[in-house]
């Protein structure tokens, strides 16, 4: 018998574009699988309500990046409805979406003798009193990075030489934002690598690591990881040592666990040329756009994308190690 699923596509935020495209690309990959597939965008709150206690699924497939699909909320909204769902759950969406947050856990999990930590910076929210944001600025060494704590595919990411300029930057974004990081530019960096994990009924899967190409730039926004060039600058297997390798493995991995997360996720990191590694974001729900890095590591494993698809919408039905709030799933 076929599959029946609900597709929840795109998000309230400026990254609506790639969760559209990339949930339409799911829902045709479900299809052409045999799955009876609904779709339906994530800002149609009250639609999604009806379609879950009217036409229950057998399961629902968020697919965006930010509110309300990556952080958790179409997930406790289907579980309510005692519907499976794939993708992170409220408590890892929340922890993986706030990047300040993450940098805590990431710093908490590993030792500094590791070798692995978060970007140094410092955090600017809403209602702090200007001289104490001043002051944590000024701390930092320039060149300076103004990052949103919410935002993905380095939307709204940009650098800065001086603090003066860090300041009124981050003032304006935190009207919008609420919390903005404002951390140091890593350089020189000897590797951006993009890490993707799959999970199975059998246990999380590391694909083959993703190396990104920066080509003299400082750092990559959303135009070089997912415009027309963003194909260009992949390379897998990354070009990395098979030490530095087996680390970013571990801390992947370790990482992914750490925060609860089950579905497919991706780690951004930065290797420098003593072989640390830096952290820098986990997304709870990677584009799949067709030139997005899961997919191309997808390939690299041999997993088409219509098996990639139907992967993730099944990890929905994987256990998880969490109590049972509202009683047996279908």
């Amino acid at each position: 018998m076929s599959r029946t699923a609900l597709v929840v596509m795109g998000s309230l935020t400026s990254e609506d574009k790639y969760g559209v495209t990339s949930g339409t690309r799911v829902a045709e990959a479900l299809i052409r699988r045999g799955w009876i597939v609904t779709t339906l965008h994530a800002t149609e709150g009250v639609a999604l309500l009806r379609h879950l206690l009217d036409e229950p699924p057998e399961v629902v497939v968020p697919v965006g990046f930010g509110p309300p699909c990556e952080d958790g909320h179409v997930c406790a909204v289907a579980r309510m409805a005692g519907v499976p769902c794939a993708g992170p759950t409220p408590g890892a969406g929340g922890l993986m979406q706030d990047k300040s947050a993450l940098s805590r856990i990431v710093d908490a999990i590993f030792p500094p003798e590791s070798g692995v930590r978060s970007p140094r910076g410092c955090i600017l929210t809403e209602g702090l009193d200007s001289e104490v944001a001043a002051s944590r600025v000024r701390q930092l060494t320039l060149p300076l990075v103004i990052k949103p704590a919410f935002s993905g595919s380095s939307e709204g990411l940009g650098v800065v030489r001086s603090h003066e300029e860090a300041l009124a930057e981050a003032s304006t974004l935190v009207a919008v934002e609420g919390k903005v990081l404002v951390q140091e530019l890593e350089q020189p960096v000897l590797s951006e690598v993009s890490c993707t994990v799959l999970d199975t009924a059998d246990g999380p899967q590391l694909l083959p690591i993703v190396e990104l190409k920066r080509d003299g730039v400082l750092v990559l926004g959303p135009e070089e990881k997912f415009g027309a060039e963003g194909l260009n600058r992949h390379v897998v297997p990354a070009t990395l040592t098979a030490e530095i390798t087996t680390r970013i493995g571990y801390a992947v991995m370790a990482l992914h666990d750490a925060v609860g997360s089950i579905g497919l996720t991706r780690t951004d990191a930065l290797v420098l040329p003593d072989g640390e590694i830096v952290v820098l974001e986990l997304n709870g729900i990677p584009g799949l756009l067709e030139s997005s890095i899961a997919c191309d590591a997808a390939r690299a494993a041999g997993i088409s994308f219509d098996e990639l698809a139907v992967r993730y919408a099944e990890s929905a039905f994987i256990r998880r190690p969490e109590p049972r709030v509202w009683g047996p799933l279908r």
